[in-house]
Order: structure tokens, then C-alpha cells, then sequence
């Protein structure tokens, strides 16, 4: 122990039994309420979050002996995510941990688990995990590795400081995407009722299908009198995609970043280390192709098919791939109704069946653009977009706070791991040691 009450230790050391377990070996299932969740690498987010946007099941008799319990924290030990951990407090309900993830039981007796959540997200922890994987194609830690990989413990106070101060804010993010997703639901509850349903309030305010609204057939059916069916392409004055990077310019070099699916969630652009960089050539390459604007909509077409962004500020430093279509409305939509036409369970479900492809699924531009819509007069339009751009301006401030939120906890994680800033003692205030 040093003469400051640090000590190195390694995470074996701090662990119940000394060692970490590899999960289970088992195909994931479509998911399931009656059956366990299977925690996979894919669904860890690179900040130790757990990713929902597509949670799988298992189906196994043995699954129920590789349940997480709290205080376990997973590491992934392969591929590109190698490194990449996820902290288990039980809030997430719970979870099947897959073969390869390792697991480690914390002692809260050695360690304040918890810290070992943020531990993983420092500069210190990621150049161990560099050390192990640079030069390799494909990354790879056992489990042996990871229980002898060193750590810089702080006293316990010190550890039960970092964790209070860094939880408020992992909090208040975690807020903030409860409020988000339900934002989502009722905007997407409000667009089916209105569009799907036919459900809109008619001129005295009472739901028009229901209550014996004019209803005239279509080639998609019955629809309200006086709306039209469009094409998807109809409603955009552009619709297109990013550049190939193999065939016009080198990945690798710049400021710029290149957004490809991996760096694309639901209403999510991650600008981030994971992302590849692109020259200023090389973005005015793509931006005489894609000239993003605000307003535009962003839905990725290759792999993980139908996720959809809103841009709501002109990009200034980043562009998209080929993989990914950009869709500007027309004067016959707004980007609101746009983004939820996107989001659809209709759309969704359309763009997934038409989808095709040996290798990696995808879906071509000409079938995106010949989907089917009835729509209505401008007046409804207008109306259902001042309804909804409210609920989804809240979405976009929320996120724009939690990214403010993260950039404050990556800048107080190593001050406070290397006590920089440290605990408050015997009725001290807070020492700021530089």
C-alpha cells in the first residue's frame, strides 16, 4: 500500500471466488417475456450500458445457473469489442450472460463494486486492454488475463466518493432516457391513431373512423375521403445515399467523421473513437451527394435495417455512408410526420420483408421509395405536426443534456481517480489538488 492509501490490486483479488466465469454457449431466440434475457456482447453500449434497441432470448435448461447476480460485472473477451464491460446492479431486470462474455463476482468487502463500472471507462483500463489486442485481427482477453489485470484501488472513501459523485450523474442520464422513451411511445401512439387508425379528431373533436367518418376504398383499402396514396418518394424532394469509401477516398485520416450503421442508433449519432475519420476532401466529396440539413431524415438500409434519425442541426464535421438513405420531406409532409412514418411498425415491417442479400442483408432505394401511404390534406399535416413537434423537441434537448451529462462524468473520472479531487475529510471542504 502506498503512503497515500492507494494500492494495487488485481481484479481476482477483489472478486469472490478469484476467477471469472466464461457464460453460456447458446443460441439466442427471438425475445421472449416467459423466458430469461440474453446478455450478449452486441447488446453493451461502449459506456457499460445496456443497449435495448434489439434484446434477444435464450431458450436453455441450463440458463438459469448463468444469471447475473448484483455486483457481477461482465467483460467482453473477443472481437472488436473486446474490453467492452457491463456493471450488473439488478435494475435492468434480469439477464443470461452469453459464452463470450467472462463474468466477475466483486467483493463488496475489497471493493466498492460499483467502482470497478467506472474503473473500466478510464484511460488506464482502455491502454490495458490495447496492450493485449494491438497488432492482433481480432482482439482477444481469457479469462485468466482479465483476473490478473492490475488495479489502481483508492482508499474506500475515496472509492465510495467517485461512485456517489458519478452515479448522480449516471442518473439523471438514466432519467432522461426513461422520460426519452416514453416521449417515443406517445409520439409513435399518436402518429398510429391519427394515420393508421384513422383515428384523427374529426370537426367536432370526436375520433373520425369511430365515429362514422367517410370511409372510401383504396388500393390499400379503406381510407378517409379526401386522402391520397403516395409514394414514400413523393413526400421527399431528395432521397439518396452517402459515398463508397473504397471507391472514392481513404479511410483513416482527418477531423471528420464517417457515419456508418454501427455508429447509427434509433434517434443516436455516435460521434465518437469508434467512428472512422475522413479528410475534408474527402467531405466535400460526400456532401455534394448528401448535403445533410436540418430537418433531414437519416434510415440505415444495410444489416441492422430501420433506424431512423432526425437531424436537428446542419452537420458541420460529419457525413454518412452508403449504407445509410437520406430522405429530405417535401412541401407535402413534415420532418416530424416523416420521422414516425419512418419509425412505423408498417414501414418497418415492409422495408424487413423486401430486405435481401447473401451476405448482409439490405434494402434497395427503389423499394424503400415505392412504399404506400395514404395521406391527408395539408391542414391535418399542419395540425398533427404542432401536436407532436413539442414531445419530439423534448426528445432532442434530453439527449443534447445527456451528452453534456457524459462529457462532465469523462472529465471528473480520471480527477477523481487519481484523487485530483477527493473526498471531503474530518469536516474538510472539497481539495482540489493541482
Amino acid at each position: 500500500m502506498t503512503s497515500n492509501g492507494w494500492k494495487e490490486v488485481t481484479l481476482g483479488e477483489i472478486s469472490l471466488d478469484g476467477k471469472g466465469s466464461y457464460g453460456i454457449a447458446a443460441s439466442a431466440v427471438e425475445y421472449s417475456d416467459d423466458l430469461y434475457t440474453y446478455l450478449r456482447i452486441t447488446d453493451i453500449n461502449d459506456d457499460g450500458t445496456l443497449n435495448k434497441t434489439d434484446l434477444k432470448s435464450v431458450d436453455d435448461e441450463k440458463a438459469e445457473k448463468y444469471l447475473l447476480q448484483p455486483n457481477d460485472i461482465v467483460f467482453a473477451r473477443t472481437g472488436n469489442s473486446t474490453g467492452r464491460s457491463y456493471f450488473y446492479d439488478g435494475s435492468d431486470g434480469e439477464l443470461v450472460y452469453a459464452g463470450f462474455l467472462i463474468k466477475f463476482s466483486l467483493d463488496p468487502s475489497k471493493v466498492n463494486p460499483k467502482f470497478m463500472r467506472y474503473y473500466t471507462l478510464s484511460n488506464e483500463y482502455k491502454g490495458w486492454v490495447s496492450s493485449y489486442i494491438s497488432g492482433s485481427t481480432r482482439g482477444n482477453i481469457n479469462a485468466k488475463t482479465y483476473a490478473n489485470m492490475k488495479i489502481s484501488l483508492p482508499p474506500r472513501k475515496q472509492q465510495d466518493y467517485l461512485v456517489k459523485v458519478l452515479s448522480s450523474l449516471d442518473e439523471k442520464i438514466k432519467t432522461n432516457n426513461q422520460i426519452n422513451e416514453k416521449l417515443e411511445e406517445m409520439a409513435q401512439a399518436l402518429f398510429k391513431h391519427w394515420f393508421v387508425d384513422f383515428e384523427f379528431p374529426n370537426e367536432n373533436g370526436k375520433p373520425y373512423k369511430s365515429s362514422g367518418g367517410e370511409m372510401v376504398e383504396s388500393e390499400l383499402g379503406m381510407i378517409p375521403k379526401g386522402w391520397e396514396i403516395v409514394n414514400l418518394e413523393d413526400l421527399t424532394s431528395k432521397f439518396t445515399t452517402g459515398l463508397n469509401p473504397r471507391k472514392n477516398f481513404v479511410l483513416g485520416k482527418g477531423e471528420n467523421y464517417y457515419v456508418t450503421i454501427k455508429n447509427m442508433g434509433n434517434n443516436q449519432i455516435y460521434l465518437d473513437d469508434k467512428c472512422d475519420k475522413i479528410d475534408n476532401d474527402a467531405i466535400k466529396k460526400i456532401n455534394k451527394r448528401s448535403d445533410l440539413k436540418k430537418g433531414d431524415l437519416l434510415f440505415s438500409g444495410i444489416g441492422t435495417i430501420g433506424r431512423v434519425y432526425l437531424i436537428d442541426e446542419t452537420p458541420e464535421n460529419w457525413n454518412i455512408s452508403e449504407s445509410i438513405f437520406t430522405l429530405r420531406p417535401s412541401k407535402l409532409i413534415s420532418s416530424e410526420i416523416l420521422y414516425l412514418l419512418l419509425l412505423s411498425e408498417q414501414l418497418q415491417g415492409y422495408a424487413q420483408q423486401l430486405a435481401s442479400g447473401s451476405v448482409q442483408k439490405g434494402v434497395r432505394m427503389r423499394d424503400l421509395k415505392a412504399y404506400k401511404l395514404a395521406i391527408p390534406s395539408n391542414c391535418l399535416i399542419e395540425k398533427f405536426t404542432e401536436l407532436i413537434r413539442p414531445l419530439i423537441r423534448k426528445n432532442k434537448y434530453l439527449e443534447k443534456e445527456n451528452k453534456r451529462l457524459k462529457a462532465i462524468r469523462d472529465t471528473l473520472l480520471p480527477r477523481l481517480l487519481s484523487g485530483e479531487i477527493r473526498v471531503p475529510l474530518d469536516n474538510e471542504t472539497l481539495v482540489e489538488q493541482s
